[in-house]
C-alpha cells in the first residue's frame, strides 16, 4: 500500500475512531489472512512494493537466534500472539507477544488508548491478557515457522510483589518451546508497584527464576530486561549489573514515557492523565537514544541492545542502530506509518549499505561510539 494513500486516507479515518477498537480490527484481519496462503498474499500485496524483501546483508543475531533484518514488532501489538506470520509477511524479522501473564486480566478499564497526535499514542492499557494458556494456544500454530517469536512476561495486578519471581517463571515454562526469547517487563507503567520491580533486588530475583525453569525446560535461551525511560543512571547501572551477574543477554530501552511535560505537548489536558506516551515524539526518542548509547558504551558494546520508542522510518531506525541497538522494536509507527513500513526501511538500509560500501548492517551497530 503505497504510503502516500495511507498517510492521506487511511489514517486520517482512524484518528477519528476509537483506537483500541480498530487496534483490535487490524490484529484480527491480519489473523484470518494469515491462515490461508490467498490470505498470504493480499497482507504481502499491502506492504512496500508487493512483495516482502529479503536480503541476506540485513541479517543480526541475538544469541544465537537469526533475524532476517533488524526490524521487529515490540510487546503491546500483538498481545494474545495471534498475527504472528501476518506482521512476518509484511517485512518484520520477529514479533514479540505479550506482555503474557499467568492468569487471564482485563486490564483497566476503557477508555485507555488515544491517538494524541501524527504517529504519537497514549495508552493506559494495564496488561490486558488472555493469559498463558490462551496465548500458549495461539503461538502453537508458529512453531515450526522459523519466524523469532519473543515472549513478554508480565505479573497480573493482583500478585504480590513478592511472588513476581513464581509468576514470571510460570509464564516462561509454560512458553518454552514456542519462545526464541524472552523478555522480562517490569517497566510498564499502567499496573501499580510494577516498576518498583526494577529495582535491583527483585529483578534478580526475577530473572534468576526465569533462568531456573529454563535449565529445568533443557537450556537458556536469550533474556531480555525491558526498562522504563525515566531510569537514572545509577538505575540503569543496576539493572545492567543484574544482567550481566546473572548470564541474562540485554536490554530493552525503553518503554513508555510518563514524562507530564512530554505529555501536555499534545495538549494540557494529557499533562495529568495516566498512561505512558509512546511514538513519533523526538524528545521521547532522544532520551531512549541516550539510554542506549550509555549501555553500548559502558559495556564495550557486548551487551545485546533492543531499542522501542519513537522508531518510525530509516533515518530513525539508523539512529538507533548507530547509538547500539541490534534490532529496532515498532508498535505505534505500524499505526502511524501503515504496512509499508518495514519493507521501505529494510529497503532503504540496503540502499544505504551499497552507498557506504559496507557489507552487513552490523557495521552500523554502535557506529557512532566507535569513532
Amino acid at each position: 500500500m503505497p504510503r502516500e494513500l495511507y498517510k492521506k486516507v487511511i489514517s486520517p479515518f482512524l484518528d477519528k475512531r476509537d483506537s483500541e477498537r480498530w487496534h483490535k480490527r487490524a490484529v484480527d484481519a491480519l489473523h484470518i489472512a494469515e491462515a490461508t496462503p490467498f490470505g498470504l498474499k493480499l497482507i504481502e500485496y499491502a506492504s512496500y512494493q508487493h512483495e516482502r524483501f529479503q536480503d541476506s546483508r540485513l541479517e543480526v543475531e541475538l544469541s544465537g537466534v537469526i533475524f532476517e533484518n533488524p526490524l521487529a514488532v515490540g510487546a503491546g501489538w500483538d498481545k494474545a500472539g495471534r498475527a504472528v506470520r501476518g506482521l512476518y509477511t509484511l517485512g518484520f524479522a520477529g514479533v514479540e507477544v505479550g506482555s503474557v501473564l499467568a492468569y487471564p486480566q482485563e486490564g483497566n478499564p476503557k477508555p485507555r488508548q488515544w491517538i494524541l497526535g501524527d504517529g504519537v499514542a497514549l495508552n493506559r492499557m494495564g496488561f490486558n491478557s488472555p493469559g498463558v494458556e490462551g496465548v500458549a494456544r495461539n503461538l502453537d500454530r508458529y512453531r515450526d515457522s522459523g519466524i523469532p517469536t519473543g515472549v513478554s512476561l508480565g505479573k497480573n495486578k493482583l500478585i504480590e510483589p513478592k511472588d513476581a519471581p513464581e509468576a514470571h517463571a510460570i509464564v516462561a515454562g509454560r512458553l518454552y518451546d514456542d519462545a526464541s526469547y524472552f523478555a522480562v517487563n517490569v517497566s510498564s507503567p499502567n499496573t501499580p508497584g510494577l516498576r518498583q520491580l526494577q529495582d535491583k533486588g527483585p529483578l534478580t530475583d526475577i530473572v534468576q527464576a526465569v533462568n531456573s525453569v529454563m535449565d529445568e525446560k533443557g537450556g537458556r535461551k536469550p533474556l531480555m530486561v525491558k526498562i522504563a525511560p525515566e531510569l537514572t543512571i545509577s538505575a540503569i547501572s543496576d539493572v545492567m549489573e543484574v544482567v550481566q551477574d546473572n548470564g541474562a543477554t540485554g536490554i530493552i530501552a525503553a518503554n513508555t514515557t510518563t514524562d507530564p511535560d512530554l505529555k501536555a505537548k499534545y495538549g494540557e489536558r494529557w499533562r495529568t492523565e495516566d498512561g505512558g506516551l509512546s511514538g513519533d515524539d523526538w524528545q521521547y526518542r532522544e532520551r531512549t537514544k541516550r539510554i542506549i548509547a550509555h549501555i553500548f558504551g559502558e559495556t564495550n558494546g557486548e551487551m545485546k541492545l533492543m531499542a522501542s520508542g519513537g522508531a518510525k522510518d530509516y533515518w530513525t531506525t539508523l539512529e538507533y542502530m548507530r547509538s547500539g541497538a541490534t534490532i529496532v522494536q515498532f508498535v505505534t509507527a505500524i499505526r502511524g506509518q501503515g504496512p509499508s513500513l518495514a519493507g521501505r526501511i529494510n529497503r532503504k538500509l540496503v540502499d544505504s549499505l551499497a552507498i557506504r560500501g559496507f557489507n552487513s548492517v552490523n557495521e552500523f551497530i554502535g557506529m557512532d561510539l566507535k569513532k
